[in-house]
């Protein structure tokens, strides 16, 4: 074990081996310190740097790496699945939600819904996300349009439905 500062001011941790920043709701925070502890798993807060909102706390998780990544999977099941709404004046247009099932893209749009099926979400999850800007960007909000270059980009990684004959509009 060696101790480590991090670049956390004033925080100097035990390590051994892996530490990794999360930013997580501050509600979230004692259930959060609860699952670090669960698995040996290290827990500080650092500072604010006025980046994140005002509900969020940034963590350093230290400790084994198994550890470690076991504790950011159940944090990111925790959170759910992605939805994207393009319908004219959603309140939200991209948000993640524990009502849907982690590992799943749903897709709304005026004339349709596409639901994602991601098959490994702990390795492709975060792409399949990270990719839709630039998938949805020129389909025009055709549901099926998304749905063919959801397919094409990401192959068997992915199930795609869509639904073209539910009503997006509310």
């Amino acid at each position: 074990m060696s101790e480590e500062n991090h670049g956390v001011e004033g925080a100097t941790v035990e390590t051994s081996g892996h530490s990794q920043v999360v930013i997580v709701d501050s509600a979230e925070l004692d259930a959060v310190r609860e699952l670090a502890t669960a698995h040996d798993v290290g827990v500080r807060e650092v500072p604010r740097r006025g980046v994140e909102p005002l509900t969020m706390v940034t963590l350093l998780l230290v400790g084994p790496v198994v550890a470690v990544s076991a504790v950011i999977r159940v944090l990111e099941q925790r959170r759910g699945g992605q939805v994207i709404d393009l319908r004219r004046n959603a309140p939200k247009a991209f948000y993640r939600t524990p009502d849907v099932l982690y590992g799943m893209v749903i897709i709304i749009t005026a004339k349709g819904k596409i639901t994602v099926r991601v098959s490994t979400p702990e390795t492709m999850f975060d792409k399949v996300i990270s990719s839709m800007p630039a998938l949805l960007s020129d389909r025009g909000g055709r549901a099926d349009a998304i749905a063919q270059a959801v397919s094409d980009k990401f192959g068997p990684s992915v199930e795609v439905y869509s639904d073209t004959s539910a009503d997006g509009e509310k």
